[in-house]
């Protein structure tokens, strides 16, 4: 692990999944790879957790008595023909002068934009 965080200087942000999937890669022939549960506890007893500086702000904030949507989808994000399944969502993007808003619409058929907006 050492050696993968020293090869880059920007190794030096790599989180858990990043690690694992270094070691994943690089896995000399025979080497078992521990679990991610296991890297992240090893990284973090040879000083190789990387903390985040900043935590971002959320979009959306919870609402406990507020009524959950039905999982339409339940992840089954494929479609057998165009426009059968469309989904969306949104992105917050910092700007000079303030937030930015972004949104694309997708066909589940073929992945197509179907429209994007921002505000």
């Amino acid at each position: 692990m050492r050696e993968i965080h020293d090869e880059d200087v920007c190794n030096d942000t790599c989180g858990r999944k990043r690690m694992y999937q270094a070691l994943l890669l690089k896995r000399p022939e025979g080497a078992a790879i521990p679990s991610g549960r296991t890297v992240y506890q090893v990284m973090k007893e040879i000083g190789l957790v990387h903390h985040p500086k900043r935590k971002p702000n959320s979009i959306t904030k919870a609402d406990r008595e507020a009524r959950k949507s039905d999982d339409l989808l339940k992840q089954d994000f494929s479609a057998d023909k165009p426009l059968e399944k469309c989904v969306t969502g949104i992105t917050e993007l910092k700007a000079k002068d303030g937030k930015l808003y972004v949104s694309a619409i997708f066909d589940c058929f073929n992945l197509t934009v179907l429209g994007s907006g921002h505000g």
